[in-house]
């Protein structure tokens, strides 16, 4: 048995992008690590690596416009305008989601709860920087676990004292 499948050779009507799709994208494949950087950097420090720069790239992906489309009419303060006669491609695109990247992370720092405060001040997050490859892996690694550990024993101190404090004023 065989299936032939015929295809037209002249495509039917596609429905193509709009006409701020491929100026999006665009800016997009520029700007994306930046924008990333930038949301990473705003997130708050005291969460994993890991989940900072995934919640980084969630953050940028949810300042996204809905549907791809840019606003026409964009307000930007008077020190970001630049001259007509500049060509600089996409400069209030640019500004506009640079903004709403701002925004979402600011959103999203500021949204924690107790419980995460409390569960960040247990377990404390890689210092590291961005940039997934480090130059010496292994006294990176050792320095980390000793900052770690450091950490927890005040920690440990400190929730120990309050429990003794809140027991000697009980009694």
């Amino acid at each position: 048995m065989s299936a032939t499948v015929e295809s037209p050779i002249v495509p039917g009507p596609v429905q193509g992008p709009t006409r701020e799709e491929p100026l999006i994208e665009a800016l997009l494949l520029d700007d994306y690590r930046s924008l990333v950087h930038l949301a990473y950097l705003i997130l708050p420090p005291a969460i994993s690596r890991a989940r900072r720069v995934a919640a980084a790239h969630a953050v940028v992906q949810r300042a996204l416009p809905p549907g791809l489309v840019l606003p026409r009419d964009l307000v930007l303060p008077s020190s970001l305008i630049v001259a007509p006669d500049v060509r600089v491609p996409a400069t209030r695109l640019r500004e506009f989601m640079r903004r709403r990247v701002v925004e979402e992370a600011t959103r999203q720092a500021e949204r924690r709860s107790f419980l995460a405060r409390l569960g960040s001040a247990l377990a404390p997050s890689d210092e590291l920087g961005f940039e997934p490859c480090t130059t010496r892996p292994d006294r990176s690694a050792i320095a980390r676990r000793r900052a770690r550990g450091r950490r927890f024993a005040i920690t440990t101190v400190l929730v120990l004292t309050a429990g003794i404090l809140a027991a000697l004023l009980m009694s």
